[in-house]
C-alpha cells in the first residue's frame, strides 16, 4: 500500500509540504503520496481574488474516458472541505489540502470535486463581486488532464494538480461582463517533472506583468501545458513540466508597445530548472497567414492575411501581395487580403503574403486522399 497526500499549488516558486508518518511503530504503515494543486496566474490585473470551494480529490487506476467516469474505481485522497483563493498561489507556491493512504500502483485519472454554491468566486480589486456563470450549481466533478500515469511506489509520491485560472474563467464571453467557468486542470507526478524559469526584460529593463506560456506536443497538436506571469523583477517560473522540448511564448502586458517572443526549443529535464531569459523588442506590427497547414489532394482552402499595425489594431484595409513558391504542388488565386489555395501534388508547398514591411510564409503539406468512392467530400 502507498500513501497519497494532496496539496494545492499555484503558478510561481513552489514549496512542497512534506508528510510525516505517525510514530506508531506499525510494520504495516503505508507511505504517503503528496498531491499539489497549482494555479496558473490569472491574466486580469483588476482581479483581487478567485475563490473555489474544494470538497475532495480522488484518483483512479482506470483511464478516464469521460463516458464511464462514475463506474471507475475511485480512491479518495483528500477531503479538505475548504475555500481556496487561487490567486494567493503564485510562482509555484502550494497549499496542502490533505492526504490518505492508497494502494501502490499507477493512477491514470484524477478527479477534483468542487461546490460552486459555496465558492466565493471572483472579487475585483475595488472590493466588488464579479458575476460568475458556474454552468451548474452545487457539486461539480472536474477531471484533470493526466499527462502520464502517476506511479505511486512504496514511498508514496507528490501529485501536482495545476488549476489554470486564466483558461478556467473566461471573461465576457456573452457580452454581459461576467466570467464563465470552464475548468481546465492537469495532474502530474512531481518527482517526474522539471521547471522553466527566467527573467523577461524590455528596453527599459525588467518587465512586470508579461504572460509566459509553455506549449507541449499532444497526440495530434500542441497544447498550453503551463502559464506564468512575471513579477516586479520580471521573473517567472513555469513549474511541474514533464521532460521534453517545449515552445515558450512571451506576451507583453496589453498596456505596453512591445512585441511577443517565441522560442520553439526549450528543453526540460527531470529534477532540474531550465533558465530561459527573454528580451522583448518594440512592436512595429505583424502579418500572419491564417489557414490550414495541411491539405488532402485536390482540395481548395481559403487563406487570410491577418495584419496588426504598430498601434495593435487589426488593419483590414492594408494592401496584400501573395506569392506561390511551389506552383507544382499548389495553385493560388489571390483576392485582396484573402487567397484560395488548391492542392495539386503530394509534398510541401509555400505561400508568402507581403504587406509593406510585414511578411509571413505558410508551409502547406499535401497528402494523399485515402477516402474511397466518387462521393468523397471535396
Amino acid at each position: 500500500m502507498s500513501r497519497l497526500l494532496l496539496a494545492l499549488l499555484a503558478a510561481g516558486t513552489i514549496t512542497i509540504a512534506c508528510y510525516q508518518d505517525d510514530s506508531t511503530g506499525s510494520t504495516n504503515s503505508r507511505p504517503m503520496t503528496n498531491v499539489l494543486l497549482t494555479d496558473a496566474p490569472f491574466p486580469f490585473d483588476t482581479v483581487q481574488s478567485v475563490n473555489v470551494y474544494i470538497i475532495s480529490v480522488a484518483v483512479s487506476p482506470d483511464a478516464d474516458t469521460g463516458g464511464n467516469a462514475n463506474n471507475m474505481n475511485w480512491v479518495t485522497v483528500a477531503e479538505p472541505h475548504r475555500q481556496i483563493n487561487l490567486l494567493e498561489l503564485q510562482q509555484g507556491d502550494t497549499a496542502l489540502l490533505g492526504g490518505n493512504e492508497i494502494p501502490a500502483g499507477q493512477y491514470r485519472a484524477v478527479r477534483v470535486t468542487l461546490n460552486t454554491d459555496s465558492s466565493a468566486g471572483i472579487r475585483y480589486k475595488d472590493g466588488s463581486q464579479a458575476a460568475v456563470h458556474w454552468n451548474g450549481g452545487g457539486q461539480q466533478a472536474i477531471h484533470a488532464f493526466v499527462e502520464a500515469a502517476v506511479d505511486v511506489g512504496a514511498q508514496g509520491t507528490d501529485i501536482v494538480i495545476d488549476f489554470d485560472v486564466g483558461r478556467s474563467f473566461h471573461y465576457n464571453d456573452l457580452g454581459d461582463g461576467a466570467f464563465n467557468f470552464f475548468p481546465w486542470i492537469r495532474a502530474v507526478n512531481r518527482a517526474e517533472t522539471g521547471n522553466i524559469a527566467g527573467v523577461v526584460s524590455g528596453p527599459g529593463g525588467a518587465l512586470k506583468g508579461a504572460t509566459v506560456s509553455a506549449w507541449g506536443r499532444g497526440p495530434t497538436t500542441w497544447y498550453i501545458f503551463s502559464t506564468g506571469v512575471t513579477d516586479t523583477s520580471g521573473h517567472y517560473r513555469l513549474a511541474y513540466l514533464l521532460p521534453g522540448t517545449y515552445i515558450v511564448g512571451v506576451d507583453a502586458p496589453a498596456s505596453s508597445n512591445l512585441a511577443a517572443a517565441l522560442d520553439s526549443n526549450v528543453a526540460v529535464n527531470k529534477g532540474f530548472e531550465t533558465t530561459h531569459d527573454v528580451t522583448l523588442g518594440t512592436f512595429s506590427g505583424s502579418l500572419t497567414i491564417l489557414g490550414a497547414s495541411s491539405m488532402l489532394m485536390n482540395r481548395t482552402n481559403q487563406l487570410e492575411a491577418h495584419i496588426i499595425n504598430a498601434q495593435h489594431q487589426w488593419d483590414t484595409t492594408a494592401v496584400v501581395a501573395w506569392q506561390n513558391l511551389d506552383t507544382t504542388r499548389l495553385g493560388l488565386v489571390p483576392n485582396s487580403r484573402f487567397a484560395s489555395v488548391t492542392s495539386k501534388a503530394i509534398g510541401t508547398g509555400r505561400v508568402v503574403a507581403t504587406s509593406g514591411a510585414y511578411v509571413d510564409t505558410l508551409s502547406i503539406t499535401v497528402v494523399a486522399d485515402t477516402s474511397s468512392g466518387p462521393s468523397a467530400p471535396r
